[in-house]
C-alpha cells in the first residue's frame, strides 16, 4: 500500500512539474500580473500645484486599482505633469499605463520590452489641440485650424469619439476616445463654414504673392548668372549661344509666363470661394467638414461627417473654461486606450482597463 502511494505521489509530482514548465498563450492569459511604477515624468508648475494635480493623479490611480487587476501584463503606471503655459486655461498633466505583455521563451515566462499600448487620462489636454490657433500670416496651404476626423457623440454624459485604426511599425492598432466634460459642453468649438472659406481667401492671397514672389526671384537669379556666363565664355561665342539657348531662354520664358499667368492661375479658386460665401448664412454658420479637392489643388470641397477623408476644423473655445479656478483643477478629462486587437492579451488588457473607468467620478472630479 505505501508502495502504491509513494508511486501515485511520484507521478503528481512529475505531473505538477510539467504542468508548472508549460508556457504557451493559454497558460498566460490565466496568469497574474503585476503593477510597477513607470520612469518619473516631467514635473512642471509651482510646488502648490503640482501637489494638487499629485492627488488628482493618485485619485484616477485609486479608481483604476479598484477595478482592474492585471492580467499577463506588467502594467507600468505613471503621472507626468506639464510646466503652466500662457496660452491655456489649465495646466495639463496625465495618468498613464504601459501594458507590457507576458510572452514565452521556451517554458520561461518573459517581459515584453515595448509594446503600442497604452491607456491613458489626460487632464486639461488630449490626443487633440485645444488651445493653439494658426497664425494665417504667411500661411500658403492648409485650411488654417487644426481638426478632427469625427465629431463626437454625447453619450451617457460623456463624449465618445469614433475608434480609430492605426499602426505602430508594422502593427495594427485601435485607438478608443472619450471626452469628460462640463454637462454637455466641448473645450473646443467646432469652425464654421464662413469662418474656414475666409481664411482660405487669406492662404490662396499668400500663396498667390509667394508664386509670384518665387518667379520674380527665379528671374532675378538667372539674370545674376547669365553675368556670370557671359564671363565666362567671353572668348568661346559657341559656348555662351548654347547656353543662352538651351538654359537661359528656356528658364526665362517659362517664369515670366509664370509670373504673367499667376492671377489668371489663383482666380478660379477666389470665385469657388466667392461663390460659396454667397450661401445663406444659416449653411455658412454650419460647422466646417472638409477634404481636398482632388481635381483641384487649390480648392476644398465641404463634405459630410461620413466621409472618411473628411477634416472637422475646429478651435480654442475659452468659453468653457472657468478662468477663476486654480490651473492645477480639471477642468476636462480625455480618456484614451490603444491596443492591437488581434493580440489576446492586449485585446484582453483593453476590455479590461475600460471597465475600471468610472466616468461619474472622473465628472465629479471636474471644477475641484
Amino acid at each position: 500500500m505505501q508502495k502504491i502511494i509513494s508511486i501515485v505521489l511520484s507521478l503528481l509530482l512529475v505531473f505538477n512539474f510539467s504542468y508548472a514548465q508549460d508556457c504557451n498563450e493559454e497558460s498566460l492569459l490565466q496568469k497574474p500580473g503585476t503593477w510597477k511604477p513607470g520612469m518619473k515624468g516631467s514635473e512642471g508648475g509651482t510646488a502648490t500645484e503640482l501637489a494638487k494635480e499629485k492627488k488628482v493623479v493618485e485619485t484616477i490611480h485609486n479608481m483604476i486599482k479598484s477595478k482592474y487587476s492585471p492580467t499577463a501584463v506588467q502594467a507600468l503606471f505613471h503621472g507626468a505633469y506639464s510646466p503652466a503655459y500662457a496660452n491655456t486655461w489649465g495646466n495639463s498633466y496625465i495618468y498613464s499605463i504601459i501594458p507590457l505583455n507576458y510572452y514565452c521563451e521556451g517554458n520561461a515566462t518573459k517581459v515584453a520590452h515595448e509594446t503600442p499600448s497604452e491607456f491613458a487620462i489626460y487632464a486639461n489636454s488630449g490626443q487633440m489641440e485645444f488651445y493653439n490657433v494658426y497664425s494665417l500670416d504667411g500661411l500658403t496651404y492648409g485650411t488654417g485650424y487644426h481638426y478632427i476626423k469625427d465629431m463626437p457623440v454625447q453619450k451617457d454624459g460623456y463624449w465618445w469619439f469614433k475608434e480609430k485604426d492605426e499602426g505602430a511599425g508594422y502593427i495594427p492598432t485601435r485607438t478608443y476616445s472619450w471626452l469628460v466634460t462640463y454637462d454637455g459642453k466641448l473645450p473646443f468649438a467646432y469652425v464654421t463654414k464662413k469662418e474656414f472659406l475666409q481664411a482660405r481667401k487669406v492662404i490662396l492671397k499668400n500663396a498667390e504673392s509667394e508664386s509670384a514672389r518665387q518667379a520674380k526671384s527665379t528671374l532675378d537669379g538667372i539674370e545674376i548668372e547669365r553675368g556670370y556666363k557671359e564671363k565666362e565664355y567671353k572668348n568661346d561665342p559657341a559656348k555662351l549661344a548654347h547656353y543662352m539657348k538651351m538654359d537661359y531662354n528656356n528658364i526665362k520664358e517659362r517664369y515670366e509666363k509664370l509670373l504673367a499667368d499667376n492671377e489668371k492661375r489663383f482666380k478660379p479658386a477666389f470665385d469657388k470661394i466667392d461663390a460659396l460665401l454667397k450661401m445663406p448664412e444659416a449653411e455658412l454658420n454650419q460647422p466646417a467638414i472638409v477634404k481636398m479637392d482632388p481635381h483641384d489643388a487649390l480648392a476644398y470641397l465641404f463634405v459630410d461627417d461620413e466621409d472618411p477623408m473628411g477634416e472637422v476644423l475646429v478651435k480654442p473655445n475659452p468659453a468653457y473654461f472657468n478662468k477663476k479656478l486654480p490651473r492645477s483643477s480639471p477642468q476636462f478629462f480625455w480618456v484614451s486606450v490603444r491596443a492591437n486587437q488581434k493580440d489576446p492579451i492586449a485585446a484582453k488588457f483593453m476590455t479590461d482597463i475600460m471597465k475600471a473607468v468610472d466616468f461619474t467620478t472622473l465628472k465629479n472630479m471636474l471644477g475641484k
